[in-house]
């Protein structure tokens, strides 16, 4: 499932949308721990330390070390020496970057994922498929008509795991366009096809009504990846923004890499 990573940096094109996924439940060893609590700044140390129950401050340390070493896969820098900005609508940004990295975060219970990639608006979510919700209630009330329709359409057995499709890929998309749910969950909407295999599927449609503040379903890709048959992950991605632009509606090249073997290298 992981791709291969031998090498002291990654090399990151254009068209890459690279995944990280770690397990934080995996991370015990003291002296590990000790090591990536110093990888922090006196903010997140403080931030940490802020959360009353033990797995809840486990699971942010390791989310915020993780992500500071993901990141220096990629550039010249020392994973305690990345600085970060918060938007207005509360996403990350790393302040003044050595190549233009994006990078997006979220975690449940169980994983911690980290996507990276060059010059594009990128969001990431990852639900439980197990994770007990009023799957009617809550699509009425934010998902498009469109997406209600298809999903109530299905057989009951098969509509859990298309309303975590949807929940995940609607997360992922205003995580993107840095709004938040300011951006308005109702107002795009997801079509999803049939995927070619069981752990992946690109075969996904947006688009949006009038008052969305994206307007062109061309500058984005979304995806759906299943890393066990207990989570679904969402990646969406606003290519229009590259540098080098991609060929018309490029598939981007999306890769799975493994954070536990990353953060025992310390």
């Amino acid at each position: 499932m992981f791709a291969d990573h031998t090498a002291s940096k990654l090399i990151l094109n254009n068209n890459d949308l690279h995944v990280w996924l770690i397990e934080p439940a995996k991370v015990s060893d003291g002296k590990l721990l000790n090591t990536l609590k110093g990888l922090l700044s006196k903010t997140e140390i403080e931030k940490v330390q802020r959360y009353r129950l033990p797995k809840a401050k486990h699971t942010a340390l390791i989310t915020r070390a993780f992500a500071r070493s993901v990141l220096s896969q990629y550039a010249d820098v020392s994973a305690q020496k990345w600085l970060f900005n918060i938007g207005p609508h509360g996403k990350p940004e790393i302040n003044h970057p050595p190549i233009p990295l994006s990078f997006n975060l979220s975690h449940n219970d169980d994983l911690i994922i980290c996507a990276v990639s060059l010059d594009k608006n990128i969001g990431c979510d990852i639900e439980s498929l197990s994770r007990k919700i009023s799957i009617k209630a809550i699509a009425q009330r934010y998902f498009s008509a469109i997406e209600f329709d298809a999903l109530m359409a299905l057989a009951p057995p098969l509509q859990r795991r298309r309303f975590f499709e949807y929940w995940t890929l609607k997360e992922a998309f205003v995580k993107a366009t840095g709004m938040g749910i300011s951006q308005g969950l109702e107002s795009f909407n997801f079509t999803i096809g049939k995927a070619k295999t069981d752990q992946f599927n690109d075969n996904i449609r947006l688009s949006f009504s009038p008052s969305c503040t994206e307007q062109d379903n061309q500058d984005w890709h979304s995806y759906l990846v299943y890393p066990d048959q207990n989570h679904c992950i969402a990646l969406c991605a606003k290519t229009k923004n590259i540098n080098t632009p991609l060929p018309h509606k490029a598939p981007l090249n999306v890769q799975l890499f493994d954070g536990l073997a990353l953060l025992n290298r310390y």
